[in-house]
């Protein structure tokens, strides 16, 4: 950051006020850190940039081609301007140096013959370190200031307002997605622009847009300093001076200054770098300890999921403590994905079906390849609550559109908290029956329609079942081999489905009723049964059941 004099000032201060600028007026905003003489032909090499320039002209006697390439030299070597004192050396500035100097918007000053050096070089460098003094001071009570915000504990309000306050001026404080964090108006009067983030809470997307064309953001990234902008995209707007809130080498946020009546100064762009430093020291307390937070409360939950905590009351006071209210029944959900898209997947891509779950009173976590959902159902009766479940979970994969392979485990509902572990095993459960049947249960996979499956499982080793199943279905199995046209184990199976209903079966099965009827008579011929005795048609049921786990 430049924090010398311009030209035009160091042309109010000592013997300078009685010289004249004969050549480029347009450059007298140029920076003045030093000021030095020169009279050697290699002069401009040694510049090293902002410098003034003072010279008797000694180099230009009797050497035209130097007149002709010395200011493009110092232009090059981004001198501050030129001051000639002829009538020794030379009678006057020749053309060689007026007309590249015009063109290049380089100050040339003429100074009065009798000038001594020091009457130029002594006022304008005291002036230059007392300008660098006073921005010195300034910068640690500004420091100052806002260092006790952070010891007192301050938050992003208390910085905005204290900045302020200090520079005043109009603060807004912004994330990294230009989401309105805080702001402060002291000066009471704000642009439109100012008035439309403080409505919407975040900066236009015309804004954003129009910033990022000129390459401000690119240019922040690149340099992490404060950089002023012009907002074209909307009237009447004053400037801004953005500076970047930067945490572990990232830009996190930004602070933005709203120009007034006057242009910001370097006492300005300092206080806003160090404002920046300390609303990264609060937005990094913040996410400590949003991150602690978060482990314990994760911690709980996982131990519910675990049955580690078994009181009702415990949970109940832990969950309104997280701002969690369970009314009515309580299903879990276990959404799987293959590991392939869970490691893809970023938090961005879960985002979306938050709005799907606002309805219901839930939490959602995350564990591997698994996202898993406690939610609560309230005034809908049990079947119109698995209808519920059911267009959820469909809502949930269309706005999980880009990952592919989503399954759904859910579990039986609960009326009691405590009962969320046993939830939690069902959902799991549920996907892994459905991996073990590989018979089509589809993507969305209810307990309901599989713990038949659990029980059996859980009774496997005994003999009996396997005896069961042969004795009642093994003469079907054997029939289909010599007859797979007629498929009389499938038949069966879609007619117990369809709970007796001819006209169901027939249909699912693509076949005429004629055909089904003609299928169930030679079933009852082979198994020697009465279909439409119940016990008969549970013990099948059963049968069929364990078949498709043998």
């Amino acid at each position: 950051m430049d924090m010398g004099i311009t030209v035009q000032e160091a042309l109010r201060i000592g013997e300078l006020k009685n010289a004249k600028v004969i050549a480029g007026e347009k450059g007298l905003d140029r920076i003045v850190n030093y000021v030095i003489t020169m009279d050697v032909p290699d002069a401009a090499k040694w510049i090293r940039g902002n410098e003034l320039l003072l010279t008797a002209a000694y180099v230009f006697m009797n050497n035209p081609d130097m007149e002709k390439t010395f200011v493009y030299d110092l232009v090059e070597r981004n001198c501050s301007a030129l001051a000639i004192k002829p009538g020794r050396f030379i009678d006057k500035i020749p053309p060689q140096i007026i007309e590249p100097a015009n063109e290049k918007n380089f100050p040339i000053i003429e100074l009065p013959v009798y000038v001594a050096w020091h009457d130029i070089v002594n006022p304008i460098m005291l002036e230059i370190l007392n300008k660098e003094a006073g921005i010195i001071k300034r910068s640690f009570e500004i420091h100052d200031e806002l260092m006790k915000v952070a010891l007192q504990g301050g938050d992003l309000a208390a910085v905005a307002g204290t900045l302020s306050y200090l520079l005043n001026c109009n603060v807004f404080i912004e994330d990294e997605s230009f989401n309105l964090l805080s702001f402060s108006n002291c000066r009471g009067a704000c642009d439109a622009l100012s008035l439309e983030i403080i409505k919407n809470g975040r900066i236009p997307l015309d804004v954003i847009e129009e910033m990022d064309k000129k390459g401000i953001f690119n240019k922040i990234k690149t340099f992490k300093k404060p950089v002023r902008v012009n907002i074209r995209s909307k009237n009447n707007c004053y400037t801004r001076v953005i500076a970047p809130i930067i945490i572990k080498g990232e830009i996190c946020g930004y602070i933005t200054l709203i120009e007034n009546d006057s242009r910001f100064g370097d006492f300005d762009l300092i206080a806003a770098e160090q404002a920046a430093t300390i609303a990264a020291l609060e937005i990094m307390k913040k996410q400590a300890v949003k991150q602690a937070e978060g482990k314990v409360k994760r911690e709980f939950f996982e131990n519910i999921l675990a049955g580690n905590i078994k009181d009702a009351s415990q949970i109940k006071s832990r969950l309104k403590y997280y701002g969690v209210n369970f009314k009515g029944d309580i299903a879990v959900i276990v959404i799987h994905m293959n590991y392939e898209s869970a490691l893809k997947a970023e938090e961005e891509d879960f985002k979306g079906f938050e709005s799907v779950m606002a309805p219901l009173s839930h939490v959602i976590l995350r564990k591997g390849e698994d996202i898993i959902i406690i939610c609560s159902f309230s005034d809908v009766r049990t079947i119109g609550k698995y209808d519920e479940i059911n267009i959820l979970c469909k809502n949930i994969s269309k706005s999980l559109g880009g990952i592919k392979e989503i399954r759904f485990g859910i579990s039986d509902f609960h009326d009691d908290v405590a009962k969320i572990s046993e939830g939690y095993i069902e959902a799991k459960r549920s996907l892994e029956l459905a991996d073990m049947l590989k018979n089509g249960t589809g993507s969305i996979v209810f307990y309901k329609d599989v713990w038949i499956y659990d029980f059996i499982l859980s009774c496997k080793e005994n003999e009996n079942l396997k005896k069961f199943c042969d004795r009642r279905l093994l003469k079907l199995i054997e029939y289909d081999s010599k007859n797979k046209e007629e498929n009389l184990l499938n038949t069966l199976r879609v007619y117990l489905d369809c709970t007796g209903k001819h006209n169901m079966a027939a249909e699912k099965l693509f076949i005429h009723r004629n055909t089904l009827n003609y299928r169930l008579n030679k079933i009852r011929e082979i198994l020697d049964c009465d279909l439409n005795d119940p016990s008969t048609r549970l013990r099948l049921e059963i049968g069929l059941k364990i078949a498709n786990l043998l």
